[in-house]
């Protein structure tokens, strides 16, 4: 039960993390390939603190028997600090379910030739549809298509490595490759966190909580790797796209650049429907609104501010959350280790 708990968890934490901004390689340019071969170094480094971190927050909330992000938020900063906190967190989530739908329009538009509402409107549905069904539809759409995230894009990625002339860690600047990766961490902390507290059920164990956040990590940065190697190898094609991974896929003919647009689908669709799940869970223990009129106010929102554009909240407001969720992180894996060291002077 215990192996299949973690497998479950480990998909659910790969699903929320591997969204458009990963899997469209957008993330991969903003964040490392302008360090061009450290960049590697550093998704190395942000995969690391994933891994930590998603251990660190389901390990908090099982050993303290936690079962929602205020209470986790309560327990690692404090009631006051703890609710300023939580609600940052619950306008950063808003804004990734938005940069989600806007990454479907954005899909549509460069792939289809579709207006860019059409695809924001069709994936605001779909995330509907699933907060229809609560948890058990988020894990199971996790479960299902990580799977498929990851083979998918580990193929592709290969494929163009192999298929480049061009060698794929050729220098760039070092610079600040380390504070990039620990800022790409902690932006995909704050929405992380706030979905492994709210499936206690799904966490029960210590045990799970462990290989669950370590085997996610793990997912993430052997694909993140491959992913980033391949768009090196092909900078020159991708570096100005606002989907560079379905460019370098369209490099390789229309089935190819099919099958990427499906798999990029359905990486936008799990992250999107995740993150509405996350909301709505945030929102409904703190409104006395229907769980149902919430859930439809999210998605006219977000339909709203996707119209923002997706490389522009990729860049600008994820950034911005990043630093800011620095201190989160920074504050959790300290908690963390001392719930480890001294577990009886915690609360």
């Amino acid at each position: 039960m215990d192996k299949i708990k973690i497998i479950k968890t480990a998909c659910v934490y790969t699903g929320l993390i591997f969204g458009a901004g990963f899997a469209s390689g957008q993330e991969h340019l903003t964040f490392f390939l302008r360090y061009g071969r450290w960049g590697i170094v550093g998704i190395v480094l942000a995969s690391i603190l994933i891994a930590l971190c998603g251990w660190a927050v389901m390990d908090i909330c099982a050993r303290q028997k936690i079962s929602n992000y205020r209470e986790f938020m309560a327990a690692v900063f404090g009631t006051r600090l703890g609710a300023v906190l939580d609600i940052v967190t619950g306008i950063f989530i808003f804004v990734i379910f938005s940069a989600m739908l806007a990454a479907m329009g954005a899909m549509g538009h460069e792939a289809a030739g579709l207006p860019f509402t059409w695809g924001v409107v069709f994936a605001a549905i779909l995330c509907l549809i699933v907060l229809m069904f609560d948890l058990r539809g988020m894990v199971q759409i996790n479960v299902i298509i990580s799977p498929i995230l990851v083979v998918g894009a580990l193929a592709l990625g290969l494929y163009s490595i192999f298929g480049s002339a061009v060698p794929v860690f050729a220098g760039r600047a070092v610079n600040n490759w380390p504070v990039s990766a620990v800022v790409y961490a902690s932006y995909n902390l704050i929405p992380a966190a706030a979905v492994l507290a709210a499936i206690p059920k799904l966490v029960t164990t210590r045990k799970i909580a462990k290989y669950g956040g370590i085997l996610g990590g793990l997912f993430l940065g052997i694909i993140g790797i491959v992913l980033a190697a391949a768009l090196l190898s092909n900078i020159g094609l991708v570096g100005q796209m606002e989907l560079p991974m379905l460019a370098l896929a369209r490099n390789y003919g229309h089935l190819i650049a099919n099958l990427y647009l499906m798999l990029l689908f359905l990486a936008i669709f799990t992250t999107a429907a995740t993150n509405a799940f996350s909301l709505a869970e945030w929102l409904a223990a703190r409104m006395s609104f229907s769980k149902i009129r919430i859930k439809v106010c999210i998605v006219i929102l977000g339909i709203a501010a996707a119209h923002v554009g997706f490389s522009n909240i990729v860049t600008h407001a994820y950034s911005f959350f990043g630093f800011l969720g620095i201190f989160i992180m920074i504050s959790i894996i300290i908690y963390f280790f001392r719930g480890i060291k001294h577990p009886k002077t915690l609360p």
